[in-house]
């Protein structure tokens, strides 16, 4: 019920007008004028007070944790395993949890339902970015456009980008994957006998960076030395994701760090380093591609070369250009290469889906020759394999929080203005209203019909399968080439390759890696399938 304010006053002018101006001394008695006044005042406090708490709507947060004073949940985020666990026990009402993380505002959504409901069907509120002050502001200079807010720069920067990798784009690029799939294949028979140092996963890190290197760049040439093009994306990549890790820096959580002056701060001065350094990087890579550009009067098609020519349409400033590139090498090389450690560990624990897809391309592709990504509609089940992968272990299980611009309410709860929305990936891709009872295991075939046809994909997955890749406007911009590179390596390795492991390995086990995970090291053999799968290989690099 309101309560009538001016009432009170009212009856407390009535209250006071009645009062003896004077008083014996020693009278504490309540009819003092003294004591009534504080009375008075005391209970008009109260009432504001229970008035401000009837009326907000900070009483309808969903339900979550309460975590410590001060730093609230912040220090579960530590342990993506605990948060989680932590916030799914809160989730039986509308599986959304809120959480404080160090006085931030915090929802973290567990179901594809909600996501879709909040990122995609009210993403003109929820497409924002949190602050990342030192991953963002210091490292990058603010010019990760992944992880700008909601901002022309951000507009301009993806709209751009997206111009270059839209669907009807990707398909200049198959050559360069195919070839490069290849590529990976002869450097996994180099060493058959892999250890859990360097090994296959060095192998695929050097794989995805050399695709998105060519992609982005049209460089071919697979740099694998130490200092070399892809040893430094692979260092800048695993530098951001570290710092974009939640609670990684104190200055997220208490931004009026970045008071404290430079000769205090050295982690100031090291940022600017690592900015300068990687920003001249980044612009050397993009002046390669004009310098070939006005050599020739043109170039082979890549993104830098896009950008370049579409500058002046996108009003794109040189650095932009620069930084625009640079996040799409950065993001797309660790992601994919962490996909294919995954696909390993799935195939060594797996081996009738390894064998069922191997049938798949005997029949399709036969031995003559590798398969090619223009194969991909012939061969569903590998297909869905490369698709099931990121469903059942999503190399970031909290994506990239989104942020609310404005107040908002969902199913009774209040979300207020500017709190982060963490999508729980890995709950998500475990609902067994979507994916079925066995949501929880490796089942390529659950994409599939009884006739072996690709089905559907599941509502509001924007026909990938799963939401590995974002949901809303921040949906991966890059993910028809992510999934085209994929399909090539999985779909060559398959073809090439038996793969076994040596020793044990852990199926659900995880190395935190920041903002992603990838599998516990384990050993695993590449036998070759076939005599002359290796001497194919080798004949068709280069020759398509």
């Amino acid at each position: 019920m309101p309560v009538n304010i001016p009432g009170v006053l009212s009856g407390l002018r009535a209250h006071l007008a009645f009062l003896p101006l004077t008083a014996e001394p020693g009278d504490v008695s309540v009819s003092s004028p003294l004591a009534s006044i504080i009375i008075a005042l005391f209970s008009l406090l109260a009432v504001y007070l229970i008035t401000r708490y009837l009326k907000s709507p900070w009483r309808y947060l969903p339900p979550g944790p309460i975590g410590y004073p001060i730093v609230g949940s912040a220090l579960s985020l530590l342990d993506k395993k605990r948060f989680f666990s932590m916030c799914e026990s809160y989730v039986f009402v509308g599986d959304i949890a809120y959480v404080n993380l160090a006085g931030q505002p915090t929802i973290v959504l567990s179901t594809q339902q909600v996501v879709a409901d909040l990122l995609d069907r009210r993403a003109g509120n929820f497409s924002g970015r949190p602050r990342l002050i030192f991953s963002h502001e210091l490292l990058a200079g603010g010019m990760t456009f992944t992880t700008e807010g909601h901002t022309p720069r951000w507009r301009r920067m993806r709209r751009a980008v997206n111009e270059a990798f839209r669907p009807s784009a990707v398909g200049r690029y198959h050559t360069i994957e195919a070839d490069k799939a290849a590529q990976l294949a002869l450097a996994l028979a180099d060493n058959p006998h892999d250890t859990v140092s360097g090994g296959y996963s060095h192998h695929y890190a050097s794989y995805a960076a050399s695709v998105v290197l060519a992609i982005t760049y049209d460089l071919p040439i697979l740099n694998t030395g130490k200092g070399g093009i892809i040893d430094t994306v692979e260092r800048i990549a695993r530098d951001l994701a570290r710092a974009s890790a939640p609670g990684t820096h104190l200055v997220d959580l208490f931004p009026r760090m970045l008071d404290i002056p430079d000769r205090y701060a050295t982690w100031k001065l090291d940022a600017a380093t690592w900015h300068r350094c990687t920003s001249e990087f980044l612009g050397g890579l993009v002046g390669e591609v004009k310098e070939r550009m006005e050599a020739s009067g043109e170039a082979r098609p890549c993104l830098a070369q896009t950008l370049v020519e579409e500058a002046d349409r996108f009003g794109l400033s040189e650095t932009e250009i620069s930084w625009a590139a640079g996040v799409m090498y950065i993001a797309g090389s660790e992601t994919q290469a962490i996909t294919l450690e995954w696909f390993t560990l799935a195939m060594v624990g797996h081996l009738d889906v390894q064998r069922r897809a191997q049938a798949e391309l005997d029949a399709v592709v036969g031995r003559a020759r590798a398969p090619r990504v223009g194969d991909r509609e012939q061969l569903p089940y590998v297909s869905v394999l490369v698709r099931e992968v990121l469903r059942w272990r999503p190399p970031v299980p909290m994506g990239l929080p989104h942020k609310s611009e404005e107040d908002e309410w969902y199913r009774g709860f209040f979300i207020p203005k500017g709190t982060l929305c963490i999508i729980n990936v890995p709950a998500c891709h475990s609902d067994a209203e979507v994916y079925g009872e066995d949501a929880a295991e490796f089942n390529p075939a659950r994409h599939l019909d009884e006739k072996g046809r690709l089905k559907p994909a599941p509502a509001d997955t924007k026909d990938e399968g799963h939401i590995s890749y974002g949901s809303g406007r921040r949906i991966c911009v890059g993910r028809h080439v992510a999934n085209d590179a994929l399909f090539a390596a999985v779909a060559t390795i398959l073809w090439a390759f038996n793969l076994r492991a040596e020793g044990a390995f852990d199926m659900d086990g995880y190395v935190d890696r920041g903002i992603t995970v990838s599998p516990i090291p384990f050993a695993c053999k590449f036998e070759p399938r076939f005599a002359e799968a290796l001497a194919t290989l080798s004949e068709e690099v280069g020759s398509r």
